[in-house]
């Protein structure tokens, strides 16, 4: 086993758990490469994070229409010059601190803008005629925005709203994709060493009969039955099975590590000598027949290119609607009501603002009167709410001339519209392609599995012959290499028809959409990080 690091103190109470053998040899069967294979593949690793990311894009689009506290406040200190002999003073000096705070948002789907807040000053004047100082003024209000063109319902929050739901489920279409699509690979790669290591046992074989076949050339030599013209032959024959016999295993080791590197992941190292043993075996030949109609229905159910193209279908729907809603004028209700009051202490400065005024203007002081104020503190101003109501109904409107950009978006989005209808047609076509393939690949298989049985038995008895002929002295060395070349021809066929069968039948699979459905596989399982 190769050295492990050792762990931290923090991670000593809970250790990782063990590296797979990376040394000796592995039994493996095809359900537990497909099993290892999805837990440990970094391509799989890779793309389980595009859902995750899917979903908090969809949550940062939802997260518009929180609401949202506010408060701001203000000390100001103003001094304004004055030109008048009302005023009693130059300059009129106030001091006010202010604040507000409440609570505002926007409202799903309508696009409604609400806000609710309060508001508070206290202000200090100089004025002689300002009968508070300190005065206190507090009120609050309610107020709604309603767009009523555009912006009604597509708007661009819920827009990117709907967007980022679409691409959520397009992304899970994707992840799902990405399993099917790894499934594939390791049965595929899994098949593949199989047959490179029946390649191998057909190469050994091969070698050791043309060894055997040396030795008894030489012997026949000795005794004088065979010229050494044949042994020479027979050499040659050893030499050649040797240089076949180095491909083949050069082949299988190279299987392996596609093997390794797709059902162990990261843990593939430049020192690594472990020798995956598959124990299923692709010999368990079952024939059945296809239904294309019925497979390309099952590809347009399952098929989960053809739901992600879908969902580029609506998304670009969406897109569409919200341009078309751009290009109309902007209309918006506005409305508010609220309530407001003042209260204070009488200022020090302050003098009588009727008898000063009658004295100035020239008029009775009896038609002047004094406002009616709530002294004492702020709290005194809610006194004021009821007969000091405020309400706006009103309307804004805005018409953009001659509102080329946003009719150009309509126009865009329009195309785009089309072209994502387009690739989904373009993918049904692809998808009857591929199921038609698959079919005919699977059928020609099964065939071919006939075929090279036959071819097989019948090069075996050709060389069984070949070898009595050459015991009675009526054929030579290469006549024998010639069959046993041509029987090691008929079993690298029969290992690849079997070979054949066994990758169609994933293909079929992959092209119904189907390879996760019919293996057991649950998608939600596969999707945790790991």
């Amino acid at each position: 086993m190769p050295e492990v690091p050792a762990q931290p103190p923090a991670a000593a109470a809970n250790p990782p758990a063990p590296a797979p053998l990376l040394h000796g040899t592995l039994e493996l069967s095809l359900q537990d490469a497909i099993r290892m294979g999805l837990e440990n593949n970094l391509d799989v690793q890779v793309e389980r994070y595009a859902p995750m990311i899917a979903d908090l894009d969809v949550s940062v689009a939802e997260g518009a229409y929180e609401p949202e506290l506010f408060a701001e406040g203000f000390y100001k200190d103003t001094r304004t010059p004055s030109a008048s002999t009302l005023s009693g003073v130059d300059p009129s000096i106030t001091y006010s601190t202010e604040g507000r705070g409440g609570l505002r948002g926007i409202l799903p789907l309508a696009g409604t803008e609400y806000s609710a807040q309060f508001s508070g000053s206290r202000r200090i004047f100089n004025s002689p005629f300002q009968t508070l100082s300190p005065e206190y003024d507090s009120g609050w209000s309610i107020n709604l925005t309603q767009p009523l063109l555009r912006n009604l319902i597509w708007n661009e929050p819920w827009t990117r709203v709907r967007s980022t739901r679409l691409l959520l489920g397009s992304s899970e279409d994707g992840f799902r994709r990405a399993v099917m699509d790894e499934v594939q690979r390791i049965e595929d790669a899994y098949w593949e060493l199989i047959a490179a290591e029946e390649a191998l046992r057909v190469a050994d074989k091969s070698l050791e009969t043309a060894a055997a076949l040396r030795e008894q050339v030489k012997t026949q030599f000795e005794v004088g039955v065979v010229s050494k013209v044949e042994v020479t032959e027979a050499e040659a024959g050893v030499s050649q099975r040797q240089v076949e016999r180095i491909r083949a295993e050069n082949q299988y080791r190279n299987q392996q590590d596609v093997l390794i590197a797709l059902v162990l992941g990261p843990n593939l190292r430049a020192s690594s000598t472990l020798e995956i043993r598959p124990t299923d075996r692709p010999d368990e030949f079952t024939p059945y027949e296809v239904d294309v109609e019925g497979a390309v229905g099952r590809a347009f159910e399952h098929r989960p290119e053809l739901a992600q193209a879908a969902k580029d279908v609506e998304r670009s729907e969406v897109q569409l609607a919200f341009t078309r809603n751009q290009r109309l004028p902007s209309l918006d209700g506005v409305f508010s009501f609220g309530q407001s009051g003042l209260s204070g202490n009488r200022g020090r400065h302050f003098c009588n603002p009727t008898e000063a005024a009658s004295s100035i203007l020239g008029c009775s002081s009896a038609t002047l009167t004094s406002p009616n104020l709530h002294q004492g503190p702020f709290d005194n101003s809610y006194s004021d709410y009821n007969r000091s109501p405020q309400s706006v109904a009103g309307a804004r409107l805005t018409i953009p001339i001659p509102n080329r950009g946003a009719s150009a978006n309509a126009s865009k989005s329009e195309l785009e519209l089309a072209r994502a209808r387009t690739s989904v047609h373009r993918l049904e076509q692809q998808i009857i392609i591929d199921v038609r393939k698959a079919a005919r690949d699977l059928e020609a298989s099964q065939e071919g599995i006939v075929a090279a049985r036959s071819a097989r038995a019948a090069a075996a008895e050709q060389l069984r012959a070949e070898q009595i002929r050459l015991e009675y002295g009526e054929s030579t060395p290469f006549d024998v290499l010639q069959r046993e070349e041509a029987l090691v021809g008929r079993e690298r066929d029969e290992i690849g028809a079997f070979r054949a069968y066994r990758t169609s039948v994933t293909a079929l699979d992959r092209a119904q959409g189907t390879i996760l459905r019919n293996r057991n596989i649950d998608i939600a399982d596969v999707a945790p990080l790991r």
